[in-house]
């Protein structure tokens, strides 16, 4: 199998042996869409798309894994009303990783490169060969960000395993880590005092089977016609996600004397006003769900998502692709993916409905202007939000290490611009 590879040096393309990947993970299947919001399985996906073998690696004993998972979750539950994450804890990644390097021997020697989504599966992995990390925050930015992540609610053992998980991972001399924005990798650079030639932003792609057709998506804004407000709410933590602030945006647009309702997909939160309209969980795995998705997408005017906290947002990809707007709070990642100015708004995660409404107002009023920054969303997802791009360039940066020429682009910004 040949495959063409566009280096990011800058180098011609040229025709070469597909490079051999191994998609590794000891705490989930990388190809069930369920992981990770389907993540790693669409990072597989699109790796095989753009010219790679790729064979997944290191779920090993789910069920022994599970049973073990479940029951220091109990107990931490029940006698210390503490939260237990299991990919955290080091003695089980230890032994874990243990019996998952002697199963992917095989395999590693015949394979280029590594991939994957876990520090934690990847502190006690036995290979010299290079092992790219994908990921979207560091560990202490987790347990800043999150509330249910946050330090006094979980073991601390756990807590000070993870750092120390995540420092072998990160500091070792055949990692590259991929991160899915500027905030997560200068936080690594400077915590772990990092070479910035070893660490590239590139942020997520976006998890479609197969992206929107641009004609599609045109003919979808042109019926967009300014007669009604729909805004679309895509998350499925209602509170953490900022639903009560998108309800008073919505709230405030009416009072402005646009008719407005509100879309919420993912949640089912209850007692909001009669102009919100609940969707539930729509599953991508269900081709009546997407269907509905894809209608929601294309008919809303806005896409509205407050949220508290995000590292990055696969969602806003998404609404990128069908042409929307974006209102978003500048948290995490966020402004790595959302252009605040040009086809999105990101106001500081204080900020009232009230603010988010007068910018949505002033934007649908104007229909020349809305028209414009619709397709503007659209273009920025081509250019640089989809799977296709994000495949290509993650491949190209592979390649680079792999062929010896280095660790790539000598500044961490290089590739979310």
């Amino acid at each position: 199998m040949k495959s063409v590879v566009s280096c990011a040096s800058g180098l011609d393309d040229a025709i070469r042996p597909a490079i051999k990947i191994v998609f590794w993970d000891l705490y989930a299947n990388t190809e069930d869409v369920s992981n990770w919001s389907g993540i790693s399985a669409m990072t597989i996906q699109g790796l095989r798309g753009a010219g790679a073998e790729v064979s997944s690696a290191g779920y090993v004993l789910p069920l022994v894994r599970k049973l073990t998972s479940s029951a220091f979750w109990h107990y931490y539950a029940k006698y210390r009303q503490l939260h237990y994450i299991p990919d955290r804890h080091m003695f089980l990644a230890k032994v874990f990783s243990w019996y998952g390097n002697y199963k992917v021997k095989t395999q590693l020697k015949k394979a280029d490169a590594v991939v994957t989504t876990s520090t934690s599966a990847t502190a006690f992995l036995a290979t010299e060969k290079p092992i790219f990390v994908i990921h979207d925050a560091t560990w202490a930015q987790v347990l800043e960000l999150y509330p249910y992540f946050a330090v006094s609610k979980q073991v601390p053992r756990v807590v000070s395993d993870g750092f120390e998980m995540e420092k072998r991972t990160f500091t070792r001399s055949n990692v590259t880590l991929i991160l899915a924005s500027a905030w997560a990798a200068e936080r690594a650079i400077l915590d772990y005092h990092l070479d910035r030639e070893r660490v590239h932003v590139l942020p997520l792609g976006a998890n479609f089977e197969e992206d929107p057709p641009r004609h599609e998506v045109e003919r979808a804004i042109q019926d967009r016609k300014g007669d009604h407000c729909n805004l679309l709410f895509v998350g499925r933590e209602f509170d953490r996600k900022g639903g009560h602030i998108a309800v008073d945006a919505a709230a405030a647009l009416r009072d402005l004397g646009i008719p407005t309702t509100l879309h919420v997909v993912g949640c089912s939160p209850v007692g909001l006003p009669a102009f919100v309209s609940i969707h539930g969980l729509l599953r991508k795995d269900r081709k009546a769900e997407v269907k509905q998705l894809t209608n929601l997408y294309s008919r809303c005017d806005f896409f509205i998502l407050p949220t508290q906290a995000e590292a990055q947002g696969i969602v806003f990809n998404e609404a990128a692709a069908y042409g929307l707007p974006v209102a978003a709070t500048n948290v995490g990642g966020v402004s790595s993916v959302v252009k605040n100015g040009d086809w999105g708004l990101l106001l500081p995660s204080d900020a009232p409905g009230q603010h988010y409404a007068s910018w949505i107002a002033e934007l649908f009023r104007d229909r020349v202007r809305y028209l414009s920054t619709a397709l503007s969303a659209r273009e920025d997802y081509e250019a640089r939000l989809s799977r296709s791009v994000h495949s290509g360039r993650l491949l190209a940066i592979i390649d680079q290490v792999v062929k010896g020429s280095g660790h790539g682009s000598k500044t961490v910004t290089a590739l979310s611009k």
